[in-house]
């Protein structure tokens, strides 16, 4: 009886089928990911495929969500010099603190190889969990210096607070300052009184600013004082659950008509639903944001666009007639 041979997908159909069940393209996958896991059984199929498969794991799927996540990967760096490449990643190496030194120089460490081709970074970790009058390990020295190699750094997102890398009390450009070619950012519960406005107005390359339950909107003029320092055009998001979401006036006239004439700043409240009654209201902002973040999906969103400044800001009223 004669034997039949096994017979096998042409090379080119099997490879469509790979990049056929891929994400979009600004989308990061964790690693339970059905996708993510199609990936990594790509890599045992063949050269080929393990070469394709590599490359679109580090463009979607560097999910650095543990710190043993985070030490083998810079294990695996010597042997791979491709990991250098990363392009997009999402880390939260930490788990209810901080204060963990190897930690952190793990962390200097990742952003030390992959700084001059990293673009878009989430973080989800806990830095006010040690104050700088608390740090007696130094973890927030060691963690400042890896975050101001990001150089190249075009989106970032910090899911628990605004990116606070202080050591020492006292006022100080906010951090992400230094990252000249940032285009998006989102943060938490930032205090964005005339010091924030300015530090965004420094920002030759920022477009849109999701801000997520900021405290003192109540307090600050925001077109006022962004506009003292520039007049770039800008998107600023403001999420926040609808209980305790900004309110705004309903002034006919004046407003910031006089500061912004030509409508080059767009402010919008976005409201985040709460799943369940009883719900935090923290975790729940939290989670949204950074899954929007790891979805793409969170630079597209749109809000209740707002004419008029929040309510208690004192604003000149323009004169009848005049």
């Amino acid at each position: 009886m004669e034997q039949l041979k096994p017979k096998y997908l042409p090379l080119e159909i099997v490879l469509n089928i790979l990049t056929c069940s891929l994400p979009k393209p600004n989308v990061l996958l964790a690693p339970s990911h059905p996708i993510t896991q199609l990936l990594l059984s790509f890599t045992l199929v063949c050269k080929e495929t393990r070469t394709l498969a590599n490359r679109y794991l580090l463009r979607h799927c560097v999910y650095l969500s543990q710190e043993t996540r985070l030490s083998s990967y810079l294990l695996t760096i010597p042997p791979r010099p491709d990991l250098r490449t990363v392009t997009a990643l999402f880390l939260a190496p930490f788990s209810d603190t901080i204060d963990n030194l190897p930690t952190a120089t793990w962390t200097r460490e990742l952003f030390g190889f992959t700084c001059k081709t990293l673009k878009r970074l989430i973080i989800d970790i806990p830095l006010r969990s040690c104050y700088p009058e608390d740090d007696h390990l130094g973890v927030r020295a060691v963690l400042r210096e890896g975050f101001s190699r990001l150089e190249n750094l075009e989106e970032f997102v910090s899911v628990r607070d605004e990116l606070y890398l202080r050591i020492r009390d006292g006022s100080e450009p906010a951090f992400w300052t230094q990252w000249k070619r940032l285009k998006r950012l989102a943060v938490y519960n930032p205090a964005v009184d005339s010091r924030f406005w300015h530090d965004v107005a420094k920002m030759p390359k920022l477009e849109t600013v999701a801000l997520t339950r900021a405290d003192r909107l109540r307090e600050t003029n925001i077109k006022k004082e962004y506009f003292k320092q520039c007049q770039r055009s800008i998107k600023v998001l403001l999420l926040d659950v609808d209980e305790t979401q900004i309110r705004f006036t309903k002034m006919l006239r004046g407003g910031w008509d006089s500061v912004d004439p030509d409508k080059k700043m767009t402010i919008a409240t976005y409201s985040i639903p709460i799943p369940f009654e009883g719900d935090c209201p923290v975790e729940t902002c939290q989670d949204y944001v950074r899954i929007g973040a790891e979805t793409g999906t969170l630079w597209d969103w749109e809000g209740e666009v707002i004419q008029h400044p929040p309510k208690h800001i004192f604003v000149q009223q323009v004169p009848s007639g005049g």
